[in-house]
Parts: C-alpha cells; structure tokens; sequence
C-alpha cells in the first residue's frame, strides 16, 4: 500500500503567493517577515518548531513543544503592551505532507488578536488555511494582516 499527499485536493485551502488579507503590511513588518522566514526555516530543519515570532528584527519566540497558539501568546507578550509582532510558519524541509499539514483557521488569528501579534506569514503553498470568511472578516476588523511568504 502506497501513501499519497493530500495536498493536490487541498490546493485550494493552501495560500500561494501573493496571498494577503487585513491591514497593509509596512516596510519594517516586511523586513521581519523576510527575517522571520530565515530563522523559521533553520528552526524548523533543526526539528525545533516550524513557527516563530520576531519584532523589529530580534527573535521573540520560537515553538516548540507547546504548539503554535502557545508560542503566539507568548511572543505576542513579549512584544510588549505596543504589541506589533510579525509571525512565522512554515514547513520543514522535507515535510511529509502526507501525514502533518501545516494548518492555520480562526482560533489562530484569534490568538493573535489577543496577543497583540500584527501579522501572520505563512510559507506560500505550504499552510492549509481553514475558514477562510471569518479569518478574512477577523483580520480586517482587528488589522492583522494574514500574508504568505
């Protein structure tokens, strides 16, 4: 018996470039989502975690075993009371799709909102995006930008 990916069907649910809803992302949001994607993709080859948090060019928090909403609040406080984090996630390299999606919906942005974090960057083609209507409405009611990278 041979496993497949499900990701050929799933096409649809997963943002590929270009992707963005919510607030305008800023010059300075854009340089930590660069960073960020740098630093996510060495952590998450290393099996640390496949997310992390950073704010004006300086890593907040990486996840771990915890999960991503764990380490969303807990960058999110970090940031400080202006909040204002920019997040992360990706895929590992060589990430098995068949068995673990990278997965993101409403209680992720959720957390964000609570956190304080402003923008979620999710690795092009790599993140299933689960309701995609109330995140859309979440976002641009809070201004959290939600991007692909």
């Amino acid at each position: 018996m041979e496993l497949i990916e499900a990701t050929p069907w799933l096409a649809p649910l997963m943002p590929g470039n270009g992707f963005h809803l919510g607030a305008k992302i800023s010059a300075e949001q854009r340089a930590d989502i660069e960073f960020g994607f740098r630093i996510a993709k060495e952590t998450s080859r290393l099996e640390i975690g496949q997310l992390v948090i950073v704010k004006n060019g300086a890593v907040l928090a990486v996840e771990g075993f915890e999960g991503t909403d764990k380490c969303l609040a807990r960058g999110g406080e970090l940031a400080g009371r202006d909040g204002g984090a920019v997040a992360v996630k990706v895929a590992k390299p060589n990430h098995d799709m068949r068995f673990d999606i990278p997965c993101i919906g409403l209680q992720t942005l959720e957390t964000c909102v609570a956190s304080g974090v402003a923008v979620l960057a999710l690795e092009s083609g790599k993140t299933l995006l689960l309701e995609r209507e109330a995140c859309e409405t979440l976002a641009k009611k809070n201004r959290l930008s939600l991007t692909t990278i």
